[in-house]
């Protein structure tokens, strides 16, 4: 009977395959994908869509709740699960317990005085609870102890001193050891730290770069070092928060992963194993122990009687698959491999055995374990617990069912609206029934349509040859009528903010910000191309945001420090290696297949130069003597300031003289600096045909004195948009070119329909003109929008599996240039002068004393924050997002208009006292 069993299983695991092979693409499409006109969040028929182009239907019963759950335990007593969240400000608090039998969570909320969170382990009796975070900038590690119930009681917290290079050691993951000391991953240290709970004596042991996961095999500890390797001579480096990790020489990415064993006995490292680029969380079974390489999408199995490496397993989704995958933890039951993958919010099932290297020269197994079929979690699962009493896989998802968490509501003029930010996170514990070979066979449809994997042969199709030009190619590398891109990268403003007040469309006017009188030329375009209703931003933040526009992706790596508060880092669009794909950016794409590029600001990380640097009114004027307005000399000549980037790809492609992020410096001058270069293009007759672009003055400087109002620096940004489009639009190049434009993210307002809504724009001859497309697009299908008329295939399985925008386009063009609408505010309306104020409290109803007094100290807060919004240490998102949000909203709707989910307009210091306005500001590790 058992053989027969065993039969059957490989027999339903081989037809299922075979469906998702052969099967036709068709009734799937009509069912589940492309994603129609569907908004954002929770459908009629319980799936949640997301703004990464997936539907989630998560196996097992769903426990949802505030924050995103980095790790997940199970008491060794088997009757609870704990799970901690990333951090204090995105809707939850701490720990969250959930009792395993009836699925129901018993105690939520659990605070432990930190800021941002992440490991857990429970003692080898389960009465005692391990946790690690940091308050403010100093790392902790809370010890607790367990009640009857299951809920833990705070005994006491430890500190931990700053890392080597200086400021937050940021503590990982924690195990306990036989003895009971406790082994963490000092992450910014690179080092394992053995701390005794008791005393709080620690320990530290050098290990490999950015230590992320431990287990421990009795006296011997392995650990995970994400960033690989300590570089040696000849390495391409690039920094990663004070430590050289070694890199690919094109792309950036990191290009090795390494396990440091640690002998527990003597706490000195033995060997250090090569595995894949940037592992992370690891399981044992026998003498195996398995390690999720995130970057590789592999898993290495380690036989610990050796430390070597004797399997290689290649994670493929479906067979020839692109990278993307993001395996990032796993875990054995009754022979079967459970592979956590995080970017297709699933769990690959493996038949595993114990691999025979008797005949292998190299040590090494190559034979792949059958993959058996995969589960469906919700979004973005990281961490996998086994339940054995109750048979159950415990999978956290940090993502959950996205930004659903408490709206807030808003009142104004008698209207009441409610409004979503992209921080209202809403993660989840899903609890799997161990699978049954029907199970897996009926999941792993349900896998691929979340994802949109059926009809991906016909999605990419190879070219055919003798095929007419037309706008958008129906196959990758036919030819295309446009010849040039110009790609258009903009700063944190939801849908609302901007184009509430459109008067057509989805939009809600008691949301809008930014109304046509800030913004004359975002409004024409969306009037005159085509409107974008149901368009999303796929990050949340710069640090993500910028990835996801530019790699059309994110990796496991960014995305947990997105959900951990950025202490390691925040490159808010390049500045850590780590947070680079493997798959490349979309211009190493664009090199590898012979399309020529040039960048204009986007992910540069400085801008450097021997004059005087100035301020705002200095570059103002600048641009001023550009555009020919005033005459004299520059402050600085064109060319004295160069922007660099830690990338080696950019840096050859990047127009120097265009800067980076920095308020300070008006998008007006960006414009001029771009028509420069792009006029000598004309006249050269050498336009490239991907042209990338950073203008970032729309996410403001607050109410920081000498800087321009939010109002002013929206419009800057509005006029700056409509002049680059209308200098294409009046060039030879506009008849074969096409200009995307979307925001970065949307995190700094709210909207009716979802936080990651964004006002993006589409325009050429050869789009339809007048029309309001609701159809669901991301960011995703943008890039594979521009890589479609390019002909550059896609670079991961996001793009692999998303569809161009073509309904957008025609084959009829209409030549017609874009006129730019002249700003209807001035542009150097600058906090801090007399008549600031006024126009602060230009929408205030009654301008009493306390309202002056409240735009004050808004203003106080700004220049206590001025360095971070500009200047040459200016960094994005450096301020803490909810300050700032409150700051913009009282400058833009009034000093009497409690901002939205409040009762009362509020003071800073009232507002730094909410719990969104506790963690750390991205990267603030000193």
């Amino acid at each position: 009977m058992a053989k027969k069993s065993g039969k059957k299983k490989k027999l339903i695991a081989g037809l299922t395959l075979g469906i998702l092979l052969f099967g036709s693409a068709g009734v799937y499409a009509a069912q589940y994908g492309p994603f129609g006109f569907n908004l954002v969040g929770e459908q009629p028929n319980g799936s949640v869509l997301t703004p990464v182009n997936q539907l989630i239907t998560p196996a097992g019963t769903q426990i949802k709740f505030g924050g995103n759950p980095i790790s997940v335990a199970v008491n060794p007593n088997g009757k609870t699960a704990a799970t901690i969240v990333g951090r204090n400000n995105y809707g939850g608090k701490g720990i969250n317990v959930v009792d395993l039998a009836s699925g129901k969570m018993i105690k939520q909320d659990i605070s432990l005085g930190l800021s941002y969170m992440w490991g857990l382990a429970y003692s080898s009796d389960g009465s005692q609870l391990y946790a690690t975070g940091s308050s403010g900038t100093t790392g902790k590690v809370v010890v607790m102890s367990i009640g009857t119930d299951g809920t833990p009681t705070i005994q006491k917290s430890i500190s931990l001193p700053n890392a080597t290079v200086g400021g937050n050691i940021n503590p990982l993951d924690i195990r306990v050891t036989p003895q009971g000391k406790l082994l963490i991953a000092l992450n910014r240290d690179n080092s394992l730290g053995v701390l005794d709970p008791k005393t709080g004596a620690l320990t530290k042991v050098a290990v490999g770069n950015a230590p992320t996961s431990i287990l421990v095999n009795e006296n011997i500890a392995y650990v995970t070092n994400q960033g690989g390797r300590a570089a040696q001579s000849g390495d391409t480096t690039i920094d990663s928060s004070g430590t050289k990790v070694v890199v690919d020489p094109k792309t950036g990415a990191t290009s090795t992963g390494s396990v440091s064993v640690v002998a527990l006995t003597t706490n000195t490292v033995i060997k250090t194993i090569p595995i894949g680029v940037q592992p992370e969380r690891m399981t044992q079974s026998g003498q195996y122990v398995f390690v999720a390489n995130t970057n590789s999408d592999t898993v290495s199995v380690i036989d610990t009687k050796t430390n070597n490496v004797v399997q290689t397993i290649d994670i493929k989704p479906y067979p020839n698959s692109p990278k993307g995958s993001a395996p990032n933890a796993v875990t054995v039951i009754d022979g079967k491999l459970m592979v956590s993958l995080g970017r297709d919010n699933a769990i690959a099932v493996y038949d595993w055995k114990a691999p025979d290297v008797t005949n292998n020269k190299d040590g090494h197994n190559n034979n792949q374990p059958e993959l058996l079929g995969l589960l469906p979690t919700a979004w973005f699962p990281v961490d996998i617990a086994v339940a054995t009493t109750n048979k159950k896989l415990v999978v956290a998802n940090a993502d959950g069912i996205g930004s659903r968490g408490p709206a807030r509501d808003l009142t104004i003029q008698g209207i009441t609206v409610t409004g979503h930010s992209s921080y209202a996170q809403e993660g989840s514990l899903s609890l799997i029934p161990f699978p049954n070979p029907e199970d897996i066979a009926k999941s792993t449809t349900q896998v691929y349509a979340n994802n949109n994997w059926y009809g991906l042969k016909d999605l990419n199709a190879k070219p055919r040859k003798n095929i007419k030009p037309v706008a958008m190619p129906e196959r990758v590398g036919e030819p295309s009528t446009i010849k040039h891109v110009f790609y258009i990268i903009k700063e944190n403003r939801t849908y609302d903010q901007v184009l509430g007040d459109l008067g057509k469309g989805n939009s809600e006017p008691a949301l809008a910000q930014f109304p046509q009188k800030v913004t004359p030329n975002l409004h024409k375009l969306a009037n005159t191309f085509p409107l974008l209703d149901n368009m999303y931003t796929s990050g949340i933040q710069s640090a993500s945001g910028h990835q996801w526009v530019m790699q059309g992706t994110n990796t496991d790596y960014e995305d947990k420090e997105t959900d951990t508060g950025n202490v390691k880092s925040y490159p808010g669009g390049a500045g850590d290696a780590m947070a680079y794909a493997p798959t490349g950016h979309l211009w190493d794409q664009a090199e590898k297949y012979q399309k020529s590029v040039e960048n204009f600001g986007e992910d540069t990380t400085s801008f450097t130069g021997s004059a005087p640097y100035g301020n705002w009114t200095d570059w103002y004027k600048d641009y001023q003597i550009l555009d020919g307005q005033q005459k004299g000399n520059l402050h600085v000549p064109v060319g004295n300031y160069s922007a660099t980037s830690d990338i080696p790809s950019l840096g050859p492609i990047t127009y120097k003289p265009f800067p980076t992020f920095d308020t300070n410096i008006p998008d007006q001058y960006r414009f001029e600096i771009f028509k420069q270069e792009f006029e000598k293009h004309v006249k050269n007759k050498d336009l490239p045909a991907l042209n990338t672009m950073w203008v970032m003055d729309d996410h403001t400087a607050g109410t920081s004195t000498d800087n321009p109002t939010p109002q002013a620096m929206v419009a800057d940004n509005d006029l700056a948009v409509g002049k680059i489009v209308d200098l294409i639009s009046h060039s030879p190049y506009w008849k074969d070119s096409v200009v995307f434009i979307t925001e970065d993210d949307a995190q700094n307002g709210l909207d009716h329909v979802d936080g990651h809504r964004q006002p993006a724009y589409v325009i050429s001859p050869w789009v339809k003109r007048g029309i309001t497309d609701s159809h669901y697009w991301t960011i995703i299908n943008m890039v594979r929008s521009i890589e479609q008329i390019l002909g550059i295939p896609a670079m991961n399985q996001n793009d692999f599996a998303a569809e161009p925008m073509s309904e957008l386009f025609t084959n009829k063009p209409d030549f017609t240039p874009y006129n730019f609408e002249q700003n209807q505010i001035p542009l150097d309306t600058l906090n801090g002068q007399p008549s600031s104020n006024t126009a602060a409290l230009s929408n205030t109803q009654n301008v009493t004393p306390e309202a002056k007094d409240l735009s004050k100290q808004w203003t106080e807060w700004s220049n206590n924050n001025k360095d971070k919004f500009s200047g040459k240490h200016a960094t994005p998102d450096a301020v803490n997002a909810n300050m700032l949000n409150h700051a913009v909203w009282y400058a833009t709707k009034g000093f009497d208009k409690p901002y939205p989910g409040e009762k009362k307009a509020l003071t800073p210091d009232e507002v730094m006292k909410q719990p969104e306005s506790s963690a750390p500001s991205p990267a603030d590790n000193d």
